[in-house]
C-alpha cells in the first residue's frame, strides 16, 4: 500500500504538471515570437525556417505572431553565439539553426568561432535531412552526366567556412573521389555560394533539400546550367541507407552508389570513415530547433507541442510542397535527444584526422 508521503508526492507532481500546462496554454497570447536563422534569406535554411515560422503559429496557444529573423556569418556561429550570449531566456526568441550537432562535435578542432556550449541550449526538435551536390555543365571539358565530374579540370568547390560540416563533406567526396579541384570559402550562406556558381566564381556547391529542389532545380538545372551529381546518405552509426523520398522525382543516387559505381568497389578507408561521421553530425539532425538555456519552461513545453502537432498539419503539408517539393518532419523530445547524442560522438581518429584537413586549407585553398 503506497505510503502518506508517496501519496502526496504524487498528488504535487500531478498539480505542477496541470499547472505547467495551464501556464504553458497561456504563455504566448499577445506576443511575439522570434525565430533565428543562422544562414542567410534565401538559402536552405531561410527557406524552411520561414516555412515553420508562417505555420507553427496555430499550434501555439494563444497563436503569437512568429517573425523569422536572418543572422547569418561565420558559416552559422553568429547566431548559435548570440543565442547562447545574449539573447533574453524569456521564451520569446528560438533558433532554427542548421549545422548545430556538428557544431558541437567538432569543437574538440579547437573552433574559436565558437563561443557557447550548445549542449545546454533547451532542445525543442530536430529534423533529419540529406544535401545535393550540383555542377556548372560548362566546367571543362564538359559535364552531360554525373560521370563526367570525373574527368573534369579547373573545378572550383564553393563553401562557407573551412570548419563546417558542408565544406568538408565537399571536399572529402572529390578527394575519395580523386578529383582536383581549387576551393573556394566565405561565402555568406548558400544562396551566396549558389550565386558564385551562377556568375561562374565557382563550379560545384552542395545545398540541403528544400534549396535544392526550390531554388537549384528551376533556376539552374531546368534552365540547361548545372546537373545534379549526388545526395548524401543517411547513416546512424551502424548502416547507410537512402530513404526513397530523398530521390522522389529525381534520377540522383546517393554518394556512396556514386562512388561505387564509377570506382567498382564500396569506399572505405580514413576519409570514408570521415564522411560517414562528419554526415551523420549535420544529416541525422540537420535541422535543431532550441531555446536559450533556462527559458521558460512553459513556452518549451508551449513549442515541443506545437511541433508535434504541425507533423500532422495537412496545411503545414500543402505548403511545404508548393515551397519545396517535400514535407519535413520533426522528431520531438526523447527521440530528438536521442538522435543529438548519437551525432555528436566523434571518434578520436577521426578528429585527429579532420584537424589536419582543416589545417591543410586555412592557409593554402586549394587542393
Amino acid at each position: 500500500m503506497p505510503t502518506l508521503t508517496k501519496l502526496l508526492a504524487a498528488a504535487s507532481l500531478i498539480a505542477l504538471a496541470t499547472a505547467g500546462t495551464a501556464t504553458a496554454a497561456d504563455f504566448y497570447k499577445g506576443k511575439r515570437l522570434s525565430v533565428l536563422i543562422n544562414y542567410s534569406a534565401g538559402g536552405p535554411t531561410d527557406v524552411e525556417a520561414r516555412l515553420f515560422a508562417r505555420n507553427i503559429a496555430r499550434h501555439i496557444p494563444g497563436k503569437p505572431q512568429v517573425v523569422g529573423k536572418n543572422m547569418a556569418g561565420a558559416g552559422g556561429v553568429v547566431a548559435i553565439n548570440f543565442l547562447g550570449q545574449k539573447a533574453k531566456k524569456d521564451g520569446l526568441t528560438m533558433g532554427y539553426f542548421t549545422a548545430l550537432a556538428s557544431a558541437q562535435a567538432f569543437a574538440p578542432l579547437n573552433d574559436a568561432g565558437l563561443r557557447v556550449d550548445i549542449g545546454k541550449f533547451d532542445l525543442v526538435a530536430t529534423n533529419s535531412g540529406s544535401s545535393y551536390t550540383y555542377i556548372r555543365k560548362d566546367t571543362p571539358p564538359g559535364i552531360t552526366k554525373p560521370e563526367d565530374v570525373m574527368k573534369a579540370h579547373g573545378l572550383k568547390v564553393s563553401g562557407l567556412r573551412a570548419n563546417s560540416s558542408k565544406d568538408i563533406l565537399e571536399r572529402l567526396t572529390m578527394d575519395m573521389l580523386g578529383i582536383k579541384h581549387g576551393y573556394v570559402t566565405g561565402y555568406r550562406g548558400s544562396s551566396k555560394a549558389r550565386v558564385a556558381v551562377m556568375q561562374g566564381e565557382a563550379s560545384l556547391h552542395n545545398e540541403s533539400q528544400p534549396s535544392f529542389r526550390s531554388k537549384v532545380i528551376p533556376t539552374m538545372i531546368d534552365t540547361g546550367m548545372a546537373i545534379g551529381l549526388w545526395y548524401y546518405p543517411y547513416d546512424d552509426g551502424e548502416h547507410v541507407w537512402s530513404p526513397p523520398a530523398l530521390s522522389k522525382g529525381l534520377t540522383l543516387m546517393s554518394f556512396d552508389k556514386f562512388y561505387e559505381k564509377v570506382k567498382g568497389k564500396k569506399p572505405s578507408g580514413m576519409m570514408w570513415k570521415a564522411f560517414r561521421e562528419v554526415n551523420r553530425a549535420s544529416s541525422m539532425v540537420q535541422r535543431s530547433l532550441v531555446m536559450p538555456e533556462g527559458s521558460p519552461k512553459a513556452a518549451h513545453l508551449a513549442l515541443r507541442k506545437a511541433v508535434t502537432a504541425l507533423n500532422s498539419d495537412p496545411e503545414f503539408a500543402r505548403d511545404s510542397q508548393k515551397t519545396i517539393s517535400f514535407v519535413p518532419q520533426f522528431d520531438v523530445g526523447e527521440k530528438a535527444e536521442k538522435l543529438t547524442k548519437a551525432s555528436i560522438q566523434l571518434s578520436p581518429d577521426v578528429l585527429t584526422f579532420l584537424k589536419g584537413y582543416v589545417d591543410k586549407v586555412t592557409t593554402n585553398k586549394s587542393n
